[in-house]
């Protein structure tokens, strides 16, 4: 953790929080990429390399394109990623995979849906900050009441850019109606937990449901967010 992510500085004042999607409100989907990577004869590793890729690499991504909703799950997108599959030796299957991202079933933590509910009882404002295509948002609401939970929702096919991009980070403190330095940033990847704190923002790492919600109410300063007045 960087030194501007610990709470040791006194004259913080932690005022927003804000969660991921996947593999924090809701537990991690990551073990289904492993569907597409049989479906497709790629080893799971490499599928997602592949596929998913990551920050920074030299070519556009299609995925990444489409997390910024500049790029639908049609047949172009099939074509980009099957020049990315063809030197594996594996063949892209369009079908296949917008029914694994639109048809997706995923579980919501409870543990996590109830800090929220906490936060904002508390008169916290809470964010929910997420990398997602715009065939999976349904999945999103099916899954959790977002529009119940959260003040702000940042999806990245709306507004044009994705974590671990700085302007991601800026516009949801910026709706959030707080500085950065007051937000708190709740992420399972390491990249977009850094990305947070690279923008002033506090990250924790997400590692499992009881570890997260103790340091979450560590920074507001919250034994029981149940009993506790502000």
């Amino acid at each position: 953790m960087s030194d501007r992510g610990k709470l040791e500085d006194s004259s913080r004042l932690l005022k927003a929080a804000i969660f991921d999607y996947g593999g924090v409100m809701s537990f991690s989907p990551l073990w289904r990429v492993q569907i597409l990577a049989e479906a497709m004869e790629v080893p799971q590793d490499v599928f997602s390399k592949i596929i998913f890729g990551s920050t920074g690499e030299n070519a556009i991504n299609p995925w990444h394109e489409a997390e910024c909703g500049r790029q639908a799950l049609d047949s172009n997108f099939a074509k980009k990623m099957q020049e990315r599959l063809t030197p594996y030796g594996a063949k892209f299957d369009l079908e296949v995979f917008v029914h694994w991202v639109a048809e997706a079933i995923n579980e919501p933590d409870p543990e996590m849906v109830r800090v929220v509910n906490d936060l904002r009882e508390n008169n916290y404002p809470v964010a929910l900050l997420t990398n997602a295509v715009r065939e999976f948002r349904p999945v999103i609401e099916k899954t959790i009441p977002i529009f119940e939970l959260f003040d702000v929702i940042i999806d990245s096919s709306e507004v044009g850019m994705r974590k671990p991009d700085k302007g991601i980070y800026d516009l949801t403190a910026q709706r959030l109606g707080v500085p950065n330095l007051t937000c708190v940033m709740v992420d399972d990847l390491e990249i977009n937990v850094n990305g947070a704190r690279e923008a002033g923002m506090y990250g924790i790492l997400f590692q499992d449901s009881k570890r997260t919600v103790l340091e979450i109410r560590e920074c507001f300063d919250m034994v029981d967010f149940t009993t506790q007045e502000i």
